[in-house]
């Protein structure tokens, strides 16, 4: 934990809620938040590459920093034609991704939150990196906003 259906799950838990006051989270909308929670983790690409003999860890690793997703969700935003939308959406999916990581128990040093300018290292050491658990709950909450959704769509 926090894996990727944990990431994707507490962004869809989120923007569906906020869906029920706030009609800019429709459904394209919690894509663009969940496809925002998962930037960060474009350093797992270092497992592909390395099966190909590449080590390419500590290249992609700066992707796993605030300001480099930050930019990588405004370049990506530039393809859309609300861009200040659709970067605010996959800035959600950002910081809920980096909330989700302060959560762990550290193996590492943690996450570098103010990078360029400061040098520490943050986490809270709550939850362990091996808890399924907490993938369980994530999906059974999913599971019960989208079922509450999908009824309150069916009384319509």
């Amino acid at each position: 934990m926090p894996d990727w259906i944990v990431h994707i799950g507490v962004v869809y838990i989120i923007c569906r809620i906020l869906y029920v006051k706030y009609d800019i989270f429709n459904h394209p909308n919690t894509s663009l938040a969940m496809i925002g929670s998962l930037i960060p983790d474009i350093v797992k690409l270092g497992m592909v590459t390395e099966y190909f003999g590449l080590d390419l860890w500590d290249y992609l690793l700066v992707f796993h920093l605030p300001l480099t997703s930050l930019i990588v969700a405004a370049l990506f935003s530039l393809f859309f034609c609300k861009k200040k939308i659709v970067w605010g959406l996959l800035t959600l999916g950002l910081c809920t991704h980096f909330v989700l990581d302060l959560l762990l128990i550290n193996i590492g040093e943690g996450i570098y939150l103010f990078f360029p300018l400061n040098w520490q290292t943050f986490h809270f050491d709550i939850i362990s990196p091996d808890d399924c658990y907490l993938s369980m709950i994530t999906l059974t909450v999913a599971f019960l906003v989208f079922a509450a959704g999908y009824y309150k769509k069916i009384q319509k």
